[in-house]
Protein backbone atom coordinates (compact mmCIF):
# COMPACT_ATOMS: atom_id res chain seq x y z
CA UNK A 1 0.00 0.00 0.00
CA UNK A 2 2.79 2.38 0.99
CA UNK A 3 4.58 1.60 -2.29
CA UNK A 4 1.47 2.47 -4.36
CA UNK A 5 1.07 5.83 -2.56
CA UNK A 6 4.72 6.67 -3.27
CA UNK A 7 4.23 5.73 -6.92
CA UNK A 8 1.15 7.95 -7.13
CA UNK A 9 3.02 10.91 -5.57
CA UNK A 10 5.89 10.41 -8.01
CA UNK A 11 3.60 10.37 -11.07
CA UNK A 12 1.77 13.49 -9.86
CA UNK A 13 5.14 15.23 -9.45
CA UNK A 14 6.26 14.09 -12.91
CA UNK A 15 2.98 15.23 -14.50
CA UNK A 16 3.23 18.70 -12.94
CA UNK A 17 6.89 19.00 -13.94
CA UNK A 18 6.03 18.19 -17.56
CA UNK A 19 3.24 20.79 -17.46
CA UNK A 20 5.70 23.38 -16.15
CA UNK A 21 8.18 22.55 -18.92
CA UNK A 22 5.46 22.92 -21.57
CA UNK A 23 4.38 26.21 -20.04
CA UNK A 24 7.97 27.45 -20.07
CA UNK A 25 8.27 26.53 -23.77
CA UNK A 26 5.20 28.60 -24.53
CA UNK A 27 6.47 31.64 -22.64
CA UNK A 28 9.98 31.62 -24.16
CA UNK A 29 10.07 34.28 -26.87
CA UNK A 30 11.64 33.39 -30.18
CA UNK A 31 14.16 36.09 -31.16
CA UNK A 32 13.26 38.48 -33.96
CA UNK A 33 15.63 39.03 -36.89
CA UNK A 34 16.04 42.34 -38.74
CA UNK A 35 18.18 42.88 -41.83
CA UNK A 36 18.93 46.56 -42.46
CA UNK A 37 20.06 46.53 -46.07
CA UNK A 38 21.60 49.73 -47.48
CA UNK A 39 21.71 50.11 -51.27
CA UNK A 40 25.24 50.45 -52.72
CA UNK A 41 27.02 51.03 -49.40
CA UNK A 42 30.76 50.53 -49.08
CA UNK A 43 32.76 50.82 -45.87
CA UNK A 44 32.78 54.62 -45.92
CA UNK A 45 31.63 55.03 -42.31
CA UNK A 46 33.20 56.72 -39.31
CA UNK A 47 33.32 53.41 -37.39
CA UNK A 48 35.33 51.94 -40.29
CA UNK A 49 37.82 54.80 -40.06
CA UNK A 50 36.59 57.34 -42.62
CA UNK A 51 37.41 60.81 -41.21
CA UNK A 52 35.26 62.81 -43.65
CA UNK A 53 31.85 61.52 -42.59
CA UNK A 54 29.50 61.63 -39.59
CA UNK A 55 27.60 58.38 -38.95
CA UNK A 56 26.71 58.50 -35.23
CA UNK A 57 23.85 56.00 -35.41
CA UNK A 58 25.80 53.31 -37.26
CA UNK A 59 28.76 53.98 -34.97
CA UNK A 60 26.49 53.42 -31.97
CA UNK A 61 25.24 50.17 -33.47
CA UNK A 62 28.87 49.06 -33.84
CA UNK A 63 29.51 49.93 -30.18
CA UNK A 64 26.56 47.77 -29.18
CA UNK A 65 27.43 44.85 -31.46
CA UNK A 66 30.24 43.37 -33.53
CA UNK A 67 31.86 45.15 -36.48
CA UNK A 68 33.20 42.82 -39.17
CA UNK A 69 36.24 44.21 -40.95
CA UNK A 70 36.47 41.64 -43.75
CA UNK A 71 32.91 41.24 -45.01
CA UNK A 72 32.20 41.00 -48.74
CA UNK A 73 29.23 40.77 -51.08
CA UNK A 74 29.48 37.95 -53.59
CA UNK A 75 28.07 40.00 -56.48
CA UNK A 76 28.75 43.71 -57.15
CA UNK A 77 25.24 44.65 -58.24
CA UNK A 78 21.90 44.66 -56.46
CA UNK A 79 19.66 42.03 -58.08
CA UNK A 80 22.33 39.32 -58.16
CA UNK A 81 23.43 40.06 -54.62
CA UNK A 82 19.90 40.24 -53.20
CA UNK A 83 18.92 36.97 -54.90
CA UNK A 84 21.91 35.36 -53.23
CA UNK A 85 21.22 36.94 -49.83
CA UNK A 86 17.64 35.71 -49.57
CA UNK A 87 18.48 32.14 -50.57
CA UNK A 88 21.89 31.68 -48.94
CA UNK A 89 23.16 30.40 -52.32
CA UNK A 90 25.64 31.76 -54.84
CA UNK A 91 23.84 33.59 -57.70
CA UNK A 92 25.10 31.29 -60.47
CA UNK A 93 23.75 28.22 -58.67
CA UNK A 94 20.24 29.69 -58.76
CA UNK A 95 20.62 31.17 -62.29
CA UNK A 96 20.34 34.72 -60.95
CA UNK A 97 23.63 36.35 -61.92
CA UNK A 98 22.62 38.41 -64.97
CA UNK A 99 21.41 41.72 -63.57
CA UNK A 100 17.61 41.80 -63.63
CA UNK A 101 17.61 38.45 -65.41
CA UNK A 102 15.36 38.62 -68.46
CA UNK A 103 14.57 34.90 -68.71
CA UNK A 104 13.96 34.12 -65.04
CA UNK A 105 13.72 30.52 -63.85
CA UNK A 106 12.45 28.83 -60.71
CA UNK A 107 14.89 27.93 -57.97
CA UNK A 108 16.49 24.51 -58.60
CA UNK A 109 16.84 21.34 -56.54
CA UNK A 110 14.42 22.15 -53.76
CA UNK A 111 16.17 25.44 -52.94
CA UNK A 112 13.84 28.07 -51.51
CA UNK A 113 14.13 31.56 -50.01
CA UNK A 114 14.83 31.56 -46.29
CA UNK A 115 11.61 33.52 -45.82
CA UNK A 116 9.80 30.20 -46.31
CA UNK A 117 11.72 28.61 -43.45
CA UNK A 118 10.83 31.52 -41.17
CA UNK A 119 7.17 31.25 -42.17
CA UNK A 120 7.12 27.55 -41.39
CA UNK A 121 8.50 28.37 -37.92
CA UNK A 122 5.64 30.81 -37.27
CA UNK A 123 7.44 34.05 -38.08
CA UNK A 124 5.83 37.13 -39.64
CA UNK A 125 7.76 38.06 -42.81
CA UNK A 126 8.06 41.78 -43.57
CA UNK A 127 9.83 43.82 -46.24
CA UNK A 128 9.68 47.59 -45.90
CA UNK A 129 11.33 50.68 -47.33
CA UNK A 130 12.97 52.50 -44.43
CA UNK A 131 10.82 55.26 -42.94
CA UNK A 132 8.56 55.02 -46.00
CA UNK A 133 7.35 51.52 -45.07
CA UNK A 134 3.69 52.53 -44.60
CA UNK A 135 3.46 53.75 -48.20
CA UNK A 136 5.40 51.09 -50.07
CA UNK A 137 7.18 47.80 -49.59
CA UNK A 138 10.92 47.41 -49.65
CA UNK A 139 13.15 46.72 -52.62
CA UNK A 140 13.20 43.08 -53.72
CA UNK A 141 14.97 42.86 -57.08
CA UNK A 142 15.17 39.07 -57.10
CA UNK A 143 16.18 37.28 -60.31
CA UNK A 144 13.99 34.19 -59.91
CA UNK A 145 10.31 33.24 -60.02
CA UNK A 146 7.84 33.11 -58.42
CA UNK A 147 8.19 36.31 -56.40
CA UNK A 148 8.38 36.05 -52.61
CA UNK A 149 5.05 36.59 -50.85
CA UNK A 150 5.69 38.79 -47.83
CA UNK A 151 3.16 38.96 -44.99
CA UNK A 152 3.42 42.75 -44.84
CA UNK A 153 5.62 45.82 -45.08
CA UNK A 154 6.40 46.20 -41.39
CA UNK A 155 6.58 44.12 -38.21
CA UNK A 156 3.83 46.29 -36.69
CA UNK A 157 1.34 44.37 -38.87
CA UNK A 158 2.01 41.02 -37.15
CA UNK A 159 -0.20 39.28 -34.61
CA UNK A 160 0.43 40.17 -30.96
CA UNK A 161 3.53 38.40 -29.68
CA UNK A 162 4.37 36.86 -33.08
CA UNK A 163 8.12 36.75 -33.83
CA UNK A 164 9.23 38.42 -37.05
CA UNK A 165 11.88 38.36 -39.75
CA UNK A 166 11.97 41.86 -41.24
CA UNK A 167 14.02 43.41 -44.00
CA UNK A 168 14.39 47.18 -43.80
CA UNK A 169 15.56 48.43 -47.19
CA UNK A 170 17.36 51.79 -47.25
CA UNK A 171 17.65 53.42 -50.69
CA UNK A 172 20.75 55.42 -49.70
CA UNK A 173 23.47 55.85 -50.85
CA UNK A 174 22.31 54.61 -54.28
CA UNK A 175 22.51 57.23 -57.01
CA UNK A 176 21.12 59.82 -57.58
CA UNK A 177 22.99 61.14 -54.51
CA UNK A 178 21.29 63.60 -52.16
CA UNK A 179 22.64 66.41 -50.00
CA UNK A 180 22.60 66.05 -46.22
CA UNK A 181 21.44 69.48 -45.07
CA UNK A 182 22.55 69.15 -41.45
CA UNK A 183 26.06 67.88 -42.23
CA UNK A 184 27.24 69.08 -45.66
CA UNK A 185 30.66 67.84 -46.77
CA UNK A 186 33.21 70.11 -48.43
CA UNK A 187 34.32 68.41 -51.64
CA UNK A 188 37.59 70.32 -51.66
CA UNK A 189 38.79 68.63 -48.47
CA UNK A 190 37.59 65.04 -48.92
CA UNK A 191 40.06 62.25 -49.50
CA UNK A 192 39.36 60.12 -52.56
CA UNK A 193 40.14 56.39 -52.52
CA UNK A 194 43.59 55.73 -53.93
CA UNK A 195 42.18 54.00 -57.01
CA UNK A 196 40.96 57.36 -58.39
CA UNK A 197 42.84 60.42 -59.67
CA UNK A 198 42.58 63.65 -57.70
CA UNK A 199 40.06 65.47 -59.91
CA UNK A 200 37.58 68.17 -58.75
CA UNK A 201 34.54 66.49 -60.37
CA UNK A 202 35.39 63.15 -58.79
CA UNK A 203 35.84 64.80 -55.40
CA UNK A 204 32.51 66.62 -55.69
CA UNK A 205 30.80 63.36 -56.64
CA UNK A 206 32.52 61.57 -53.74
CA UNK A 207 31.41 64.22 -51.25
CA UNK A 208 27.80 63.79 -52.41
CA UNK A 209 28.14 60.04 -51.97
CA UNK A 210 29.28 60.56 -48.37
CA UNK A 211 26.35 62.89 -47.72
CA UNK A 212 24.00 60.18 -49.01
CA UNK A 213 25.65 57.73 -46.63
CA UNK A 214 24.81 60.15 -43.83
CA UNK A 215 21.15 60.04 -44.91
CA UNK A 216 21.38 56.25 -44.59
CA UNK A 217 22.70 56.75 -41.06
CA UNK A 218 19.66 58.86 -40.16
CA UNK A 219 17.33 56.00 -41.07
CA UNK A 220 19.41 53.46 -39.14
CA UNK A 221 18.99 55.68 -36.07
CA UNK A 222 15.23 55.78 -36.61
CA UNK A 223 15.01 51.97 -36.88
CA UNK A 224 17.05 51.39 -33.74
CA UNK A 225 15.04 53.95 -31.76
CA UNK A 226 11.82 52.21 -32.83
CA UNK A 227 13.10 48.94 -31.40
CA UNK A 228 13.84 50.66 -28.08
CA UNK A 229 10.53 52.50 -27.95
CA UNK A 230 8.55 49.33 -28.74
CA UNK A 231 10.41 47.20 -26.18
CA UNK A 232 11.85 44.92 -28.87
CA UNK A 233 15.56 45.68 -28.63
CA UNK A 234 16.40 42.97 -26.10
CA UNK A 235 14.84 40.21 -28.19
CA UNK A 236 15.92 41.25 -31.70
CA UNK A 237 19.09 40.40 -33.62
CA UNK A 238 20.02 43.22 -36.01
CA UNK A 239 22.18 42.71 -39.12
CA UNK A 240 23.30 45.89 -40.86
CA UNK A 241 25.07 45.67 -44.24
CA UNK A 242 25.37 47.08 -47.75
CA UNK A 243 23.93 44.96 -50.55
CA UNK A 244 27.28 45.34 -52.37
CA UNK A 245 30.12 47.85 -52.66
CA UNK A 246 30.10 51.55 -53.40
CA UNK A 247 28.53 53.07 -56.56
CA UNK A 248 31.61 54.40 -58.30
CA UNK A 249 33.32 53.79 -61.63
CA UNK A 250 35.80 51.03 -60.81
CA UNK A 251 33.71 49.61 -57.97
CA UNK A 252 30.06 48.69 -58.58
CA UNK A 253 29.75 46.00 -61.30
CA UNK A 254 33.42 45.02 -60.87
CA UNK A 255 35.07 42.47 -58.62
CA UNK A 256 37.70 44.80 -57.25
CA UNK A 257 37.64 45.50 -53.54
CA UNK A 258 35.49 48.63 -53.92
CA UNK A 259 32.75 46.63 -55.67
CA UNK A 260 32.61 43.81 -53.12
CA UNK A 261 33.69 45.28 -49.78
CA UNK A 262 30.74 45.97 -47.50
CA UNK A 263 30.19 47.03 -43.92
CA UNK A 264 28.66 44.34 -41.70
CA UNK A 265 27.58 45.01 -38.12
CA UNK A 266 25.61 42.55 -36.01
CA UNK A 267 23.92 43.37 -32.72
CA UNK A 268 22.57 40.34 -30.88
CA UNK A 269 19.69 40.46 -28.37
CA UNK A 270 20.66 42.07 -25.04
CA UNK A 271 23.85 43.34 -26.70
CA UNK A 272 25.82 40.24 -25.73
CA UNK A 273 28.55 41.05 -28.25
CA UNK A 274 29.02 44.74 -27.41
CA UNK A 275 31.84 46.72 -28.96
CA UNK A 276 33.74 43.87 -30.59
CA UNK A 277 35.68 43.83 -33.84
CA UNK A 278 35.92 40.61 -35.84
CA UNK A 279 38.55 40.23 -38.57
CA UNK A 280 37.36 36.91 -40.01
CA UNK A 281 36.41 36.58 -43.67
CA UNK A 282 32.63 36.77 -44.04
CA UNK A 283 30.59 36.60 -47.24
CA UNK A 284 27.16 38.20 -47.52
CA UNK A 285 25.81 34.76 -48.45
CA UNK A 286 26.60 33.79 -44.82
CA UNK A 287 23.98 36.12 -43.33
CA UNK A 288 21.11 33.79 -44.30
CA UNK A 289 22.70 30.70 -42.75
CA UNK A 290 23.59 32.62 -39.60
CA UNK A 291 20.12 34.14 -39.23
CA UNK A 292 18.47 30.72 -39.45
CA UNK A 293 20.92 29.27 -36.96
CA UNK A 294 20.30 32.03 -34.42
CA UNK A 295 16.63 31.03 -34.15
CA UNK A 296 17.22 27.28 -34.38
CA UNK A 297 15.86 26.71 -37.89
CA UNK A 298 17.42 24.02 -40.10
CA UNK A 299 17.30 24.46 -43.87
CA UNK A 300 16.32 21.37 -45.84
CA UNK A 301 19.11 21.89 -48.36
CA UNK A 302 22.80 22.64 -47.97
CA UNK A 303 23.41 26.38 -48.02
CA UNK A 304 26.51 27.94 -49.54
CA UNK A 305 26.52 30.38 -46.64
CA UNK A 306 28.46 29.53 -43.48
CA UNK A 307 27.35 30.20 -39.91
CA UNK A 308 29.61 32.86 -38.38
CA UNK A 309 27.75 33.43 -35.07
CA UNK A 310 26.39 30.98 -32.53
CA UNK A 311 26.91 27.39 -31.47
CA UNK A 312 28.08 25.88 -34.77
CA UNK A 313 30.39 28.43 -36.33
CA UNK A 314 32.16 27.45 -39.54
CA UNK A 315 35.47 28.74 -40.84
CA UNK A 316 35.54 30.54 -44.16
CA UNK A 317 38.88 30.37 -45.95
CA UNK A 318 37.81 32.10 -49.16
CA UNK A 319 35.29 34.60 -50.47
CA UNK A 320 34.03 34.23 -54.05
CA UNK A 321 32.80 36.98 -56.40
CA UNK A 322 30.53 36.69 -59.46
CA UNK A 323 29.61 39.08 -62.30
CA UNK A 324 27.72 38.59 -65.58
CA UNK A 325 25.69 40.95 -67.82
CA UNK A 326 24.72 44.27 -66.23
CA UNK A 327 22.43 46.26 -68.52
CA UNK A 328 24.21 46.65 -71.85
CA UNK A 329 27.61 45.73 -70.42
CA UNK A 330 27.87 42.02 -71.20
CA UNK A 331 30.63 40.33 -69.19
CA UNK A 332 31.70 37.24 -67.25
CA UNK A 333 34.04 37.66 -64.27
CA UNK A 334 34.79 35.46 -61.26
CA UNK A 335 37.03 36.14 -58.27
CA UNK A 336 38.43 34.61 -55.11
CA UNK A 337 40.27 36.07 -52.13
CA UNK A 338 41.71 34.65 -48.95
CA UNK A 339 41.87 38.14 -47.45
CA UNK A 340 45.50 38.66 -48.40
CA UNK A 341 45.63 37.70 -52.07
CA UNK A 342 43.02 38.29 -54.75
CA UNK A 343 42.51 36.51 -58.07
CA UNK A 344 40.16 37.85 -60.75
CA UNK A 345 39.29 35.68 -63.75
CA UNK A 346 38.13 37.72 -66.74
CA UNK A 347 36.33 35.09 -68.80
CA UNK A 348 35.71 37.61 -71.60
CA UNK A 349 39.12 39.34 -71.68
CA UNK A 350 38.42 40.85 -75.11
CA UNK A 351 35.95 43.21 -73.42
CA UNK A 352 37.47 46.50 -72.20
CA UNK A 353 36.90 47.70 -68.64
CA UNK A 354 35.29 50.81 -70.10
CA UNK A 355 32.91 49.05 -72.49
CA UNK A 356 29.67 51.00 -72.82
CA UNK A 357 27.51 50.95 -69.70
CA UNK A 358 24.62 53.27 -70.49
CA UNK A 359 23.68 53.38 -66.81
CA UNK A 360 27.15 54.45 -65.74
CA UNK A 361 27.51 56.94 -68.57
CA UNK A 362 24.27 58.63 -67.53
CA UNK A 363 24.84 58.58 -63.75
CA UNK A 364 28.61 58.53 -63.10
CA UNK A 365 30.59 61.70 -63.85
CA UNK A 366 33.79 59.65 -63.61
CA UNK A 367 32.79 57.69 -66.73
CA UNK A 368 32.86 60.94 -68.73
CA UNK A 369 35.90 62.38 -66.96
CA UNK A 370 38.00 59.31 -67.74
CA UNK A 371 36.99 59.32 -71.40
CA UNK A 372 37.71 63.01 -71.91
CA UNK A 373 41.04 62.92 -70.05
CA UNK A 374 42.09 59.83 -72.00
CA UNK A 375 41.21 61.44 -75.36
CA UNK A 376 43.34 64.42 -74.41
CA UNK A 377 46.27 62.32 -73.16
CA UNK A 378 45.76 63.62 -69.62
CA UNK A 379 44.80 60.46 -67.73
CA UNK A 380 48.02 59.48 -66.01
CA UNK A 381 49.30 56.10 -64.86
CA UNK A 382 48.17 53.99 -63.10
CA UNK A 383 44.61 55.24 -63.71
CA UNK A 384 44.96 55.00 -67.49
CA UNK A 385 45.18 51.18 -67.19
CA UNK A 386 41.39 51.21 -66.99
CA UNK A 387 41.16 52.57 -70.56
CA UNK A 388 42.90 49.59 -72.21
CA UNK A 389 41.17 47.98 -75.20
CA UNK A 390 41.22 44.55 -73.52
CA UNK A 391 41.95 42.91 -70.20
CA UNK A 392 44.27 40.13 -69.07
CA UNK A 393 42.52 36.81 -68.53
CA UNK A 394 43.77 36.72 -64.93
CA UNK A 395 44.57 39.47 -62.47
CA UNK A 396 46.38 38.65 -59.25
CA UNK A 397 46.92 41.15 -56.43
CA UNK A 398 48.71 41.30 -53.09
CA UNK A 399 46.06 43.24 -51.16
CA UNK A 400 48.33 44.10 -48.24
CA UNK A 401 50.85 45.85 -50.47
CA UNK A 402 48.51 46.92 -53.27
CA UNK A 403 45.02 47.59 -51.84
CA UNK A 404 44.04 49.57 -54.96
CA UNK A 405 44.71 46.55 -57.19
CA UNK A 406 46.92 48.19 -59.80
CA UNK A 407 49.95 45.85 -59.89
CA UNK A 408 48.99 42.57 -61.59
CA UNK A 409 51.34 39.87 -60.27
CA UNK A 410 50.26 37.01 -62.54
CA UNK A 411 53.73 36.73 -64.10
CA UNK A 412 55.70 37.39 -60.92
CA UNK A 413 57.65 34.26 -59.94
CA UNK A 414 57.54 35.26 -56.27
CA UNK A 415 53.76 34.80 -56.27
CA UNK A 416 53.32 31.80 -58.58
CA UNK A 417 52.42 29.37 -55.75
CA UNK A 418 49.75 31.69 -54.33
CA UNK A 419 48.38 32.36 -57.82
CA UNK A 420 48.16 28.63 -58.59
CA UNK A 421 46.52 27.88 -55.24
CA UNK A 422 43.75 30.46 -55.69
CA UNK A 423 43.26 29.55 -59.34
CA UNK A 424 42.87 25.86 -58.51
CA UNK A 425 40.42 26.52 -55.67
CA UNK A 426 38.37 28.94 -57.79
CA UNK A 427 38.13 26.74 -60.87
CA UNK A 428 37.43 23.59 -58.86
CA UNK A 429 34.57 25.24 -56.98
CA UNK A 430 33.11 26.88 -60.08
CA UNK A 431 32.46 23.43 -61.56
CA UNK A 432 29.78 23.14 -58.88
CA UNK A 433 28.76 26.77 -58.37
CA UNK A 434 28.30 27.60 -62.07
CA UNK A 435 26.62 24.39 -63.21
CA UNK A 436 23.03 25.71 -63.00
CA UNK A 437 23.75 28.95 -64.81
CA UNK A 438 21.90 29.32 -68.11
CA UNK A 439 23.88 31.54 -70.45
CA UNK A 440 21.86 34.20 -72.24
CA UNK A 441 21.35 34.00 -76.00
CA UNK A 442 22.51 36.82 -78.28
CA UNK A 443 18.86 37.82 -78.67
CA UNK A 444 18.40 38.10 -74.90
CA UNK A 445 21.62 40.07 -74.50
CA UNK A 446 20.41 42.47 -77.20
CA UNK A 447 17.16 42.98 -75.26
CA UNK A 448 19.24 43.98 -72.25
CA UNK A 449 21.25 46.40 -74.38
CA UNK A 450 18.14 47.93 -75.92
CA UNK A 451 16.59 48.47 -72.51
CA UNK A 452 19.70 50.19 -71.15
CA UNK A 453 20.11 52.42 -74.18
CA UNK A 454 16.47 53.49 -74.02
CA UNK A 455 17.03 54.35 -70.35
CA UNK A 456 20.00 56.50 -71.39
CA UNK A 457 17.96 58.42 -73.97
CA UNK A 458 15.17 59.13 -71.48
CA UNK A 459 17.70 60.24 -68.88
CA UNK A 460 19.39 62.63 -71.31
CA UNK A 461 16.01 64.14 -72.24
CA UNK A 462 15.24 64.62 -68.56
CA UNK A 463 18.58 66.41 -68.11
CA UNK A 464 17.92 68.67 -71.10
CA UNK A 465 20.68 67.07 -73.18
CA UNK A 466 20.68 65.53 -76.69
CA UNK A 467 19.73 61.84 -76.98
CA UNK A 468 23.32 61.02 -77.91
CA UNK A 469 25.49 63.70 -76.29
CA UNK A 470 29.23 63.84 -76.80
CA UNK A 471 31.52 63.30 -73.83
CA UNK A 472 32.34 67.00 -73.96
CA UNK A 473 28.66 67.95 -73.69
CA UNK A 474 28.24 65.61 -70.72
CA UNK A 475 31.34 67.09 -69.10
CA UNK A 476 29.83 70.58 -69.37
CA UNK A 477 26.68 69.26 -67.66
CA UNK A 478 28.63 67.67 -64.79
CA UNK A 479 30.79 70.76 -64.28
CA UNK A 480 27.69 72.91 -64.02
CA UNK A 481 25.77 70.47 -61.79
CA UNK A 482 28.51 69.52 -59.34
CA UNK A 483 30.85 72.50 -59.41
CA UNK A 484 28.60 75.36 -60.54
CA UNK A 485 30.83 76.06 -63.54
CA UNK A 486 29.40 77.19 -66.87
Amino acid sequence: MKFNILKLVFFIFLFNACKDIEQDKKTIKKPNIIWINADDLGRELACYGNPDIKTPNIDKLAQQGTLYTNAYANAPICSSSRSSQITGMYPTTINSLDHRTINMTTLPDGIKPITEYFKEAGYFIANGSGKDYLRKGGKKDYNFVPSIKYDGKDWSERAEGQPFFAQVQIKYPHRVFEHHKENPINHETVTLPGCYPDHPLLKADWALYLESVQKCDDIVGWVMQRLEDEGLADNTAVFFFGDHGRPHLRDKQFLYEGGLQIPLIVRLPKQVNSGKTDNRLVSLVDVAATSLNLVGIESKHRLHGKVFIGDRQETRDYVFGFRQRAGDADDAIRSITDGKYKLIWNQMPEKPWMQLSSYKRSEYPAFTVYRVLHKNGQLQAPYNQFMADSRPEFEFYDLDNDPNEFNNLVDDENYKDHFKRLKDVLQTNLKNYDKNQILESEETIQKGKNGSQNYFKKKMKKLGLPEAPSDEELLVYWNKTLLGKE
